[in-house]
């Protein structure tokens, strides 16, 4: 896992510093001596910076330098960062400065604002000398997380929540509002689970020092009035298609490697990983004409895909095959998923002390052996398809009142191709929630704003409320709906819980996780041209299955249905039906006023007891939840 982390300490409490690193190295559990630590030494103050990927048990060595970096650094637009910062048109030194040099020498000069003029992931601790600052800063949709906690006249960043714990030697309080989150089914990814402790909100910078404290700054956020306007579709698929190329491409370059590292790409038969797959197989193929002789040195690109023979409605196979055949893959991994269909709940998805939804699954370990085994050092997925390319059905009720009244036949026959109900669609689709709203409550149904699941308390909704507006939210409900949902789902998407999943294992094994579709071009792209191009008639993923057909076989381009996983969950919540009751029945959440442990019960019976049923997301979210309380704070 990831081990980074810095400390700022006055000289007087040096011995409490030495211990403190102490404490820090003895939680790495492979011994490599392939760190990068620094010590350096103010009048008054002793700062530490260390980053331990695979980290030796002992001491960073003293460090002479005045400034430092440490952290995971990929930074596509090096030069154009340079020149911002006074390099020379001609200056070429930039192409060969490594990436983390390039960072602490924008923010040198430019302060917390270069973080913004930044094309790349980034996951940054660094000691300015100049300012006299000690600096930390995510990216926009980062993987990783860092957490910060102020101790007495000592300060501390990490990237994971139990290594400040354990520094400051203390049993944190559980976050209510954000517990509360995840038992809604709605967790926001910038918050912390513990009072104590806190997180640094992704796309944001932190800025500490002696003078004034700790200052946090967001960097980034969508801007709702950029607009592009084209006369034609075909002039979007080709912005967006050259996005998506430029994306795929930065993510496979190779930096400084004497080898020809392998690239894995996870493929499902869906149209988010199998595009990101086919654009990474043109770009490396010599004989494509997409290919860029940029990506010489790396390696062949080998495909990850899992199987369902036990769960005939999440196979994917005949789809992946077709991606096999059509692209002429031929380095094939495939996990079998029905394996684990004898381990129980708790060993499947372990959840990590930094949330519930960080699960150090074995599932993932083994495909991240199965990586390290032929050498890959990156692994690209199709995360962030959804939330940047899915589009939202409130588009069609904006269409309905800017004038475009053939939306109605479109949403018609669509139903009829799905075999969906044509009435109720419409309902739900051109009749205003405020008018629904009244509609269930002449009927005696309840209303609830935030469809909260019916086992939280009446406090937990409370929280969930309060919390929900502070995310402040650039488009209006009212006036542009698809946008304002879609909004929603890129800030707290339960996306970010595989990738932080995924990262924390990868790391370990010298794999960096990569997601094309999360890039700050492709993001601020799919916000800023015409909702009717994310979703039309039966198709959402409308310009993405435009732009890539003629590159992905028409089976998979033209898909209409999307595979979801509920059965599967269902059936592994029903084979471990009395574990899982077990957990659910622990008061500790229903101390805390949060959850009402009979109606929860109710709805899980409800659930084992039909064979056929699927599992909904929100009983998921309260399974994960209470694993997550039972295993670190009880």
């Amino acid at each position: 896992m990831d081990n980074l982390f810095a400390v700022i300490v006055p000289n007087a409490s040096s011995c409490v510093s030495l211990s403190l690193i102490d404490c820090m190295l003895s939680r790495t559990p492979i011994n490599r001596a392939d760190a990068v630590s620094h010590r350096i030494s103010t009048a008054h103050h002793t700062i530490y910076l260390v980053n331990y990927a695979r980290a030796p048990k002992a001491p960073p060595g003293e460090s002479k330098v005045d400034s430092a970096i440490v952290g995971f650094h990929r930074v596509d637009n090096k030069k154009t960062l340079l020149s911002l910062c006074g390099a020379g048109k001609d200056d070429v030194s930039g192409d060969n400065m490594p990436d983390d040099e390039v960072l602490l020498r924008a923010y040198q000069l430019l302060g917390a604002e270069c973080f913004a003029k930044v094309k790349g992931n980034f996951q940054s601790i660094l000691w300015d000398e100049g300012s006299q600052r000690l600096c930390a800063a995510l990216d926009p949709f980062s993987g990783r997380s860092l957490f910060y906690l102020k101790l007495n006249d000592m300060f501390c960043v990490a990237s994971d929540a139990k290594t400040l714990a354990q520094v400051a030697n203390i049993t944190p309080t559980v976050n209510k509002a954000a517990v509360s989150q995840w038992l809604s089914g709605r967790p926001d990814p910038n918050i912390s689970m513990f009072n104590e402790i806190s997180r640094l909100p992704l796309g944001s910078c932190l800025e500490y020092s002696i003078e004034h404290g700790v200052e946090v700054t967001q960097f980034w956020d969508i801007n709702p009035a950029k607009s592009i306007i084209y006369t034609d579709d075909e002039e979007y698929k080709a912005h967006f298609f050259e996005l998506l190329k430029t994306s795929v491409e930065n993510r496979l370059r190779v930096n400084g490697s004497a080898e020809k590292p392998p690239v894995f790409c996870q493929m499902s038969g869906g149209m988010d990983s199998t595009s990101v797959t086919a654009m990474a197989n043109a770009l490396l193929g010599p004989d494509s004409s997409l290919y860029s002789s940029a990506l010489a040195g790396r390696g062949d690109l080998h495909t990850l895909s899992h199987r369902y023979k036990n769960t005939t409605s999440c196979d994917e196979r005949n789809n992946i095959n077709d991606m096999v055949t059509t692209l002429g893959l031929s380095h094939q991994h495939y996990i079998d998923l029905d394996q684990f269909g004898s381990c129980a709940f708790a060993q499947l998805y372990p959840t990590n002390y930094d949330s519930p939804g960080i699960v150090i699954s074995p599932k993932y370990e083994q495909e991240l052996a199965l990586m390290d085994s032929v050498g890959a050092d990156v692994l690209l997925t199709g995360n962030g398809g959804d939330e940047t390319c899915w589009g939202h059905s409130a588009s069609y009720r904006s269409r309905l009142y800017g004038g475009d009244f053939g939306v109605i036949g479109e949403v018609v026959s669509a139903c009829k191709q799905l075999d969906e109900p044509v009435a109720k669609s419409l309902y739900r689709l051109f009749v205003p929630s405020g008018i629904q709203d009244l509609v269930k409550l002449a009927r005696n149904v309840p209303v609830n704003k935030f469809e909260c699941p019916v086992w939280l308390t009446d406090r937990a909704v409370s929280l969930v409320e309060q919390e929900s507006l502070g995310v402040n939210n650039p488009f209006s409900a009212t006036f542009d709906p698809a946008r304002h949902a879609r909004y929603q789902g890129v800030k707290c998407t339960s996306t970010y819980n595989a990738m932080r999943s995924y990262q924390k294992i990868a790391s370990g094994y010298g794999v960096d996780v990569r997601h094309p579709f999360f890039d700050v071009d492709i993001v601020e792209f799919s916000f800023a041209v015409p909702e009717k191009l994310l979703i039309q008639g039966v198709y959402p993923k409308w310009l993405l299955r435009h732009t890539m057909q003629g590159y992905l076989p028409d089976s998979v381009c033209w898909d209409k249905h999307k595979v979801v996983f509920d059965h599967h969950f269902a059936n592994l919540v029903r084979c471990n039906r009395l574990e899982l009751r077990t957990l659910l029945s622990h008061e500790g959440l229903q101390d805390l006023g949060l959850v009402d442990n009979a109606i929860l019960l109710r709805e899980f019976d409800a659930v084992v007891d039909n064979p056929n049923g699927y599992l909904n997301v929100d009983m998921l979210y309260a399974i994960l939840t209470q694993l997550w309380f039972q295993t670190h704070c009880v």
